[in-house]
């Protein structure tokens, strides 16, 4: 008998350790790893979607071994610029600005800008090769706000704020 309640005892256990392992799928907007927005034809609300579009700049570097290597260093600093304007645009930035005079002159002046943040679903739109060995990286962001309780807004206007619905997309920012 006692051997029998250790037994059941162990399957009871076992049950309800596994049990906090599985997953439930939740219907979600997702499209898989990766994506903001869900398949095309998916039931996603357009004025909870928020688009962000910037255009990255990157310079060819003098040193580079070859000019193939050039052009693709070029894009990747194209992209990370895009990538840098994408975050201020959605986070903003923090300015350090510092300043030290004397004798009516300024003898030291600095000034440091700081962001920070995670992006996820990142669209490369088109990758052109300018003149002068500059590349340009067109880039869009895209937000989906659907599920209740998200809500974004930037930071210092306002709590009490309601969106302006007009016809179209009425939170998209089409600022380059």
């Amino acid at each position: 008998m006692k051997k029998l309640f250790i037994v059941l005892l162990g399957i009871f256990v076992s049950v309800l350790f596994f049990s906090g392992c599985g997953t439930v799928r939740t219907s979600s907007t997702a499209g898989g790893p990766g994506k903001v927005l869900g398949p095309p034809g998916a039931e996603v609300d357009d004025h909870k979607v928020v688009t962000f579009f910037v255009i990255g700049k990157g310079l060819e570097p003098e040193n580079a071994l070859s000019k193939g290597e050039a052009v693709l260093m070029a894009e990747r600093a194209a992209v990370a610029d895009g990538y840098r304007q994408l975050v201020e645009k959605v986070r903003g930035v923090y300015v350090d600005a510092f300043m030290r005079a004397g004798r009516g002159t300024v003898e030291y002046d600095t000034i440091q800008v700081h962001t920070q943040s995670w992006l996820r679903g990142t669209e490369v739109m088109e990758i052109n090769q300018g003149e002068y060995g500059i590349t340009n990286v067109r880039m869009r962001l895209r937000i989906n706000f659907a599920r209740d309780g998200m809500v974004w807004w930037p930071v210092g206007i306002g709590r009490d704020v309601k969106p302006a619905f007009s016809s179209g997309n009425p939170l998209a920012s089409d600022a380059s």
